[in-house]
């Protein structure tokens, strides 16, 4: 364990090196405000600019995450519009992150290309397990994307780009250390010449945490290890050839629920989980040619063990392998992107057999070909056209489709517009799952279908310097999957597809306010009215889905950036969620209080090449919950020292 006592001792043997190479100097940190004109790799099949994308857009560069010194992305997705996390105690435990009122798998996760949603959490992203340390930027895209990316991409595609060296070699590292036992340190670096480069990184997190349930006092603890390695080559003047290894090691100790009383319950319960990341690529474009043609093949691995007093109860696992072969063909300004892809996901279930036989081995197959337009109608008008065609191994054939555009009205004003349609086929765990007198899947779910649309505007004031974006949104989803039915022939919940449509709809508004070369603010508010249908006929609210979200932050530094300071305050509504009481009695919706989230980091700069920070969170100390009867962090501080150089 990595402990706060170690910290001075780690600092002090960074100094002497940090100090020896202050005169390499480091960029200064990057503007408040979004540079539009940059390009992201989310959007579209090729590289579009995020101001031609009609879809709603946010980018979160090295920068911030710096200012901040957040540890996990979900620290960063908070101040997003649209989105909100839901997490069942301190680090390391179960998060959920559900946008503009979907569900958390309608939430696509790709780490440098490589689909991340995992089989065995529902399809879900394993958002516990996602540090910043290696990061360089976070592409989000919200709206539909399924017409790009395939099944789960209904309500936004989060693209995680690591850290990699394509210039003069570099080292960064980080130590910290403070509250709860809290020890966290990082390291990355890399090298490269024209043709070639190298890069690698690993990170350490481990806390003794606290006790996440209301009563008792065993604390829950976790650590978390992720380690990356990418290179690239360039073999000739026409072919570039990439690859990218990731693997994640993390260890959790959670409550379980207690049947007696229907709330989480001290117990010795811990979740071990090993994940790994691999992809390959190859580009080639000849000079003088229309044409650049694309390779790759990735892979994704989770395993999973679940211990109760030291010995295992339950595991599972999955593996996803996909290929794809893809053809960029430019037309003057325009641009066609076509691709041919396969994916084979398997799952696999091993547990003991009480009343029933939990162990079994599944897979599916899912072949697709993809055409994504790239349109230049004007000066002021950009236009998308996508479409993607799934044949699908275990469902019927489907098509997905997306129309966006994007019109500059005036010189500070800019028109956005998006519809598209969305699928997410029914989980391996809804259709095949068992746990013993809990749950049986149902092998006959359908997919869930969408149809969703936003609308948007984008204006700049005081020439330049205040930048605000309104979008409205909606989304129609048939054939919801409610995964919580009461069988009364086995007297186990199961999964069912739900008659009528869930929908979905709101607006956000975001704003960015430069006052001076030393300070800005910026501002985030989003309302979300999510309804699914009831046994009566009527609706009802969907669950952890809080109707307003807000975030403010303000950013202040010297004229010299020797000292900077990131105040945030991330704002989560009032929501509902269900509390199943001991049986027979039937279960309860409870609502949860809504809570101030207050962030303090101040950092100082030794040297050009050595930082020191503080950083605090929940600094308000609010009791809250975001999940029912599981207790949240109450405030905490870190200290630590970074430092970076060249070589």
């Amino acid at each position: 364990m990595f402990n706060f006592r170690c910290m001075p001792a780690f600092c002090w043997t960074l100094l002497p090196f940090a100090s020896a190479l202050a005169d390499s100097g480091i960029d200064s940190a990057a503007d408040t405000v979004p540079d539009f004109d940059q390009i992201i790799v989310t959007g579209a099949l090729a590289p579009i600019q995020l101001n031609q994308l009609g879809s709603a857009s946010t980018v979160i560069n090295r920068g911030e995450i710096e200012r901040r010194q957040a540890r996990y992305v979900t620290d960063l997705l908070r101040s997003v519009p649209g989105f909100s996390v839901s997490q069942s105690g301190g680090a390391g435990s179960q998060t959920q992150v559900r946008v503009r009122g979907a569900e958390a798998n309608h939430v696509l996760v790709l780490i440098d290309g490589v689909r991340a949603n995992d089989p065995t959490s529902g399809d879900e992203f394993r958002w516990e397990y996602l540090s910043t340390g290696n990061i360089e930027r976070i592409e989000i895209v919200r709206g539909p994307q399924s017409a790009l990316w395939g099944s789960d991409a209904v309500a936004a595609v989060v693209h995680v780009v690591t850290r990699q060296n394509h210039g003069k070699p570099s080292l960064n590292a980080y130590a910290e250390g403070g509250s709860l036992s809290t020890g966290n340190a990082g390291l990355n670096g890399g090298l490269g010449a024209d043709n070639w480069s190298v890069s690698a990184g690993l990170e350490y997190l481990d806390t003794d945490g606290y006790n996440i349930s209301r009563s008792g006092d065993e604390v829950d603890g976790a650590d978390l290890l992720t380690a990356s390695l990418a290179g690239q080559v360039r073999a000739s003047d026409s072919l570039t050839i990439n690859a990218g290894l990731r693997a994640v090691d993390a260890s959790s100790q959670y409550d379980p629920v207690d049947f007696a009383s229907g709330l989480p319950a001290d117990a010795d319960a811990v979740t071990d989980t090993k994940n790994y990341f691999a992809n390959l690529g190859a580009s080639l474009h000849r000079d003088g040619s229309r044409i650049t043609q694309h390779l790759r093949a990735n892979y994704f691995e989770s395993d999973n063990s679940n211990l109760m007093d030291g010995t295992e109860e339950s595991s599972n696992g999955s593996d996803r392998v996909s290929y794809a072969y893809q053809a960029d063909i430019a037309f003057a300004r325009n641009r066609l992107s076509l691709a041919l892809e396969h994916e084979r996901t398997s799952f696999e279930q091993r547990g003991a057999v009480i009343f029933g036989d939990p162990n079994q081995n599944q897979a599916i197959d899912v072949t697709s070909v993809v055409a994504d337009f790239q349109a230049h109608g004007s000066d002021r008008l950009t236009w998308l056209l996508s479409a993607r065609f799934d044949d699908n191994s275990d469902f019927e054939n489907a098509f997905s489709g997306r129309a966006s555009a994007v019109y500059q009205l005036t010189d500070v004003a800019t028109l956005r517009a998006n519809i598209g349609t969305g699928r997410s086929n029914p989980t391996f765990i809804e259709r095949y799952g068992y746990f013993p007198g809990q749950f049986a899947g149902n092998p006959e779910l359908k997919p869930e279908q969408s149809l969703s649309y936003d609308i948007g505007l984008d204006y700049e004031f005081l020439n330049g310097t205040l930048l605000t974006q309104v979008s409205l949104f909606r989304q129609d989803l048939r054939d919801e999957i409610n995964g919580y039915v009461f069988d009364p022939l086995t007297f186990l919940s199961t999964a069912e597809n739900v008659d009528g449509k869930s929908r979905r709809s709101g607006v956000e508004f975001n704003a960015w306010w430069s006052l001076n070369n030393l300070a800005g603010l910026r501002a985030s508010y989003t309302y979300t009215d999510a309804d699914e249908p009831d046994a009566s006929g009527g609706d009802t609210r969907e669950l952890r889905r809080p109707r307003h979200t807000a975030s403010l932050a303000a950013d202040l530094h010297t004229s010299d950036e020797r000292l900077r300071a990131t105040l945030t305050a991330d704002f989560g509504g009032e929501r509902q969620d269900i509390f199943y009481p001991p049986f027979p009695a039937p279960s309860q919706i409870v609502t949860l209080d809504s809570h101030w989230l207050l962030g303090l980091t101040l950092q100082y700069r030794l040297s050009r090449s050595l930082d020191l920070f503080v950083r605090g969170s929940n600094l308000l100390d609010e009791d809250y919950e975001e999940v029912f009867g599981y207790r949240s962090q109450g405030r905490a501080g870190l200290v630590g020292i970074r430092t970076r150089f060249g070589l």
